[in-house]
């Protein structure tokens, strides 16, 4: 054991800094699971380094006076300084409890001053983007998540056939150089040649198959979008075709989502695809990308981007704002320090969204469902909670709000009445959530606001996976988790209400959700379909089946000499965009 674990051992036993207490040797020899030989080694030691005061008491068994001189804290801190590999300083104060306030103030100074760009023995400028996060992201396949800090990373990893243009409201050549349709039900795809995975296979038509043909299980998060295809025909080594079960006009956007993302045939969870970056390293405690050399777009100009994970200083926590979507530096209200730093904002895309289950009778009762949305006061909300809630949400596109989305003050006290008329009687709502993303902060602040109102609700919190392997349909009455938005405002509304990773798809009825499709299918133009769709959630919106609570405010917080800062549709950084701009 080293001599701060001996201390450390100390420290939690006795607790008092700065006091002698009285101790017999054999006293503390028991605290250090040590023989007294080795005891009288070790206070020795800790008083040569100046941790402790050690007068030893006469004869056996005689008092002694030990007095702890050094907060562990900061004694930590101080050696974890002296380590000349940031690597080494994390891994050194993880080991350790350390108080949030102590490890935050930690982090931010150690990634201030933190030079980003390092140049090797080899005098060649890295440039390497290093920042902290807080939840671990230990799986990175399409196969198993659709998730706002995953679908970041996973964009960076994989390529899809075809791309979305959001200025251009077009699909662009990717992986394919080439497509056509018949009848919008027979797709045929022109691969690139000599495109290779991480792994230095190369990509070949087999592989495309093998990539949508694993989303046909129903473990997969995105198994809806498989829903239409037929069968798959490889043609050639870089040629196969989609046959549809009916003709999709609008099949691109499925095609160019992250579940089209194309993988190794073979390979499962494994990380590997044909994207801009690959995964040097990856652990609960750090993820690594690094830019792929054989990349067959334009190479990022950045050598490495790494995470580091606190899992423990994060949004839930009390008096802590930290976030899961954000980027470089996690707190723009940490330190004045952060006024010599420029920022990038963004309000987010998407928002919180709670839904109410249509399957349900119970949620079913329109004046139930209208006294939760006007006890769920968003600006109340965002007000009690804080962090990087920003802003009160209506609406799923944030451009179709009338900029008032506060709840109708006239309607606030007829909560009594509402009930009266409705079927409530007592009964228990069941609300469902995932841990992570302010859910568990979310989720308390509802249950109580419900709890004032005489409204019974208890909260069931779930990791991700756990959640979406339950019969939310059956199960649950109310669902909270994040709207994602995408750069496809048609791809936004379909996968969030088609989507079996998405919490309104769990909530509608099949009338509902045949709708939904047979508007995908019908429309050919893309507007067309989209506002076809706006409808259909504005329906849902006004029956309070969706109620949107609030849309985050996205920080990009860095140094001065990081250029091309540009905040995608999950309000992460491209990290392909980003170069340092020096002199």
């Amino acid at each position: 054991m080293k001599v701060i674990d001996h201390y450390h051992v100390l420290t939690k036993s006795l607790k008092e800094i700065n006091r002698p207490i009285q101790v017999t040797i054999e006293q503390l020899s028991t605290i250090l699971h040590c023989s007294v030989r080795n005891t009288k080694i070790v206070l020795t030691k800790l008083q040569l380094l100046g941790w402790i005061t050690w007068i030893p008491g006469r004869g056996r068994g005689n008092y002694s006076t030990i007095s702890l001189e050094v907060g562990f804290d900061s004694l930590v801190l101080e050696e974890a300084k002296k380590f000349s590999s940031i690597d080494d300083s994390i891994a050194f104060i993880q080991q350790y409890e350390l108080s949030d306030d102590v490890q935050r103030d930690y982090i931010y100074s150690l990634f201030f001053n933190l030079r980003q760009g390092e140049e090797s023995k080899s005098h060649v400028t890295e440039d390497r983007l290093l920042f902290p996060s807080y939840r671990p992201l230990v799986v990175l396949d399409p196969y198993y998540v659709n998730r706002r800090s995953e679908n970041h990373v996973m964009r960076h990893l994989y390529s899809q056939l075809v791309t979305y243009d959001k200025n251009l409201k077009s699909h662009a050549p990717h992986l394919a150089h080439h497509w056509n349709h018949r009848d919008y039900t027979e797709w045929t795809f022109y691969l690139r040649k000599g495109v290779t995975f991480h792994n230095g296979k190369e990509l070949t038509a087999s592989d495309v198959c093998y990539s949508f043909q694993r989303h046909g299980q129903s473990g997969s998060a995105y198994h809806w979008i498989t829903h239409w295809i037929k069968n798959i025909t490889l043609l050639n080594r870089y040629t196969m075709r989609f046959t549809l079960k009916k003709p999709v006009p609008s099949f691109l956007h499925l095609i160019a989502s992250l579940g089209g993302s194309i993988v190794p045939e073979g390979f499962m969870n494994q990380s590997v695809g044909t994207g801009p970056f690959q995964v040097q390293e990856q652990s609960n405690h750090k993820l690594t990308l690094v830019s792929f050399p054989a990349y067959f777009h334009l190479r990022p100009l950045l050598d490495e981007v790494t995470m580091y994970f606190f899992p423990n200083l994060y949004d839930n926590q009390q008096d802590n704002h930290f976030s899961e979507s954000v980027n470089f530096f996690h707190y723009p209200y940490s330190g004045q320090k952060t006024t010599e730093l420029s920022k990038d904002t963004m309000i987010d895309k998407g928002s919180k969204l709670l839904t109410l289950n249509m399957n349900k009778k119970l949620t079913n009762d329109p004046y139930l469902r209208k006294v939760i949305y006007l006890a769920l006061d968003s600006e109340k909300m965002i007000h009690d909670l804080g962090g990087n809630r920003f802003i009160t949400a209506s609406r799923m596109d944030s451009q179709l709000e009338t900029g008032d989305n506060k709840r109708h003050k006239t309607e606030k006290d007829m909560h009594s009445h509402y009930l009266k008329d409705g079927r409530y009687n007592g009964e228990t709502l069941a609300l469902y959530t995932y841990a992570g993303a302010g859910n568990e902060a979310d989720g308390e602040w509802i249950q109580t606001r419900l709890g004032e109102l005489g409204i019974r609700c208890n909260l069931h919190v779930y990791s991700y996976n756990e959640l979406h392997q339950l019969p939310l349909r059956e199960q649950s009455d109310l669902l909270l988790g994040e709207q994602l938005a995408d750069e496809s405002l048609l791809y936004t509304y379909l996968s969030s209400l088609r989507g079996n990773h998405s919490l309104a798809s769990h909530h509608l009825t099949d009338q509902v959700r045949e709708q939904i499709e047979d508007t995908f299918l019908e429309k050919r133009r893309e507007r067309d379909c989209i506002e076809a769709l706006q409808q259909i959630e504005a329906e849902l919106s006004q029956s309070h089946h969706l109620i949107y609570l609030y849309r985050l405010q996205q920080f990009a917080i860095h140094e001065e000499h990081l250029e091309n800062i540009h905040l995608n549709a999950l309000g992460w950084v491209d990290y392909t965009k980003l170069w340092y701009k020096r002199h």
